[in-house]
């Protein structure tokens, strides 16, 4: 299972940096091109179709990859995920309604959201692909479908002006590679004689409800501030928050990016009982993770705001320590991340859930405390201070979880 793991780990490491950062890039397009009052919209659009993209993939890939036993079959996984976006598209025109927001507003929340579903649908399918050591294939989807996706974005945007078209534009560009490389590169893995067993399909929908609340509540919590500014604030500070802590996103992808290539390694540790060698790839990737992030708060305290400043065309001189505030509380998420991840192959989900609902009641008090206090600058204490908490809680569970493990074998 490790014959792919250099090139799995490349190309699984340009996939989820590009893909991640697509919305700094089309924030970057939208901000210069159709200003900051629709850039703001649409950060704001674009944290709730994220939200919203939970519900789609539900209980996750990490999950799905992590069923060595197999409880569901490759069909079985696929039926449950169409069953997924459809709730998801379904709770997106309901929010909508709801809000009562204005008419571009709405309709950018549901490109956005049928966006995301689009990239829920293909989870699956980079599940089977994951599982059978062809990760890199992932990665190359992910690379490819995002760096296309940009330029038409960008191309559409300035030649039309119009962020509706341009993100139209954007959905044709993921249904196209879904249909003609996802699935065509995944489906070798399916087999049209595999039963459809009703009773798991929605049966997972039990087993994996934990991992999908405290994954709908990860996003939630780190989105809290966007949510509230959207209540307190006008679109102007949407985007000057989005633009600060769009660099945090850096730390928050650093775990998944050395995870990921080595999360078959550590479900093998844990499932062969070898508990040292299952905590030592847990700590080694904590220090990675450490080291890289003291390099890059030196990096926002020295370049941060000059190089955001010149990228937006926007004043960011005020928000030099929102920034270093910004990446520290990131660092922590980041590390808690990883915490998740190794407990979520233990099967240690009911308290990660308790954990996030703790998180996410202190953040919504916190974040309209200081928000409506200090105004933007409120926004980043909030943030910081919910992730200080959220990585006591996590380490605290962890090392418990683990001593447990350890001593369950002497």
């Amino acid at each position: 299972m490790e014959k792919n793991l250099k090139l799995n780990a490349i190309w699984n490491t340009l996939g989820i940096t590009i893909n991640s950062f697509n919305s700094l890039f089309f924030l970057i397009i939208i901000n210069r091109v159709n200003g900051v009052e629709i850039a703001g919209i649409f950060s704001f659009a674009f944290s709730i179709a994220c939200l919203l993209f939970i519900v789609g993939i539900y209980a996750g890939r990490t999950y799905q990859v992590s069923d060595i036993n197999e409880n569901l079959n490759n069909y079985e996984y696929l039926v449950h995920k169409y069953i997924t976006c459809t709730m998801m598209f379904l709770i997106a025109i309901v929010f909508i309604i709801v809000q009562k927001y204005s008419l571009e507003k709405n309709v950018i929340i549901i490109l956005l959201c049928l966006y995301k579903l689009f990239e829920a649908m293909s989870e699956t399918f980079y599940g089977f692909l994951q599982k059978n050591d062809e990760l890199y294939i992932v990665g190359k989807s992910l690379f490819f479908k995002s760096l296309v996706g940009i330029i038409i974005f960008f191309v559409i945007d300035f030649l039309t002006k119009d962020i509706i078209v341009s993100c139209v534009a954007l959905n044709i560009n993921s249904f196209l590679f879904v249909f003609l490389y996802d699935i065509k590169k995944s489906k070798k893995y399916l087999n049209k004689f595999q039963k459809i067993r009703w009773n798991k399909i929605f049966g997972l929908f039990k087993k994996g409800f934990s991992v999908f609340a405290f994954s709908f509540l990860a996003v939630y919590i780190v989105n809290v501030p966007k949510y509230v500014i959207d209540i307190l604030l006008d679109n102007r500070f949407q985007t000057i928050f989005s633009i600060i802590v769009m660099p945090g996103t850096v730390m928050s992808l650093c775990g998944q990016y050395i995870m990921a290539p080595l999360l078959t390694n550590v479900v093998e540790c844990y499932n062969q009982k070898k508990y040292k060698e299952f905590k030592n790839i847990i700590f080694k990737i904590l220090g990675i993770l450490v080291v890289l992030g003291i390099i890059v708060e030196l990096g926002a305290a020295t370049v941060g705001i000059p190089i955001l400043g010149i990228v937006y065309a926007i004043d960011l001189n005020a928000y030099v320590l929102d920034l270093i505030i910004i990446i520290f509380g990131a660092i922590l998420y980041a590390i808690a991340g990883v915490f998740s991840t190794a407990l979520i192959t233990m099967r240690r989900n009911g308290m990660q859930l308790i954990i996030y609902l703790i998180d996410a009641i202190f953040s919504v008090i916190i974040s309209y405390l200081f928000i409506s206090t200090f105004g933007i600058h409120g926004a980043t204490i909030g943030y910081t201070s919910t992730m200080v908490l959220h990585v006591i809680l996590y380490t605290i569970y962890f090392l418990y979880e683990y001593s447990k493990l350890v001593k369950s074998e002497d």
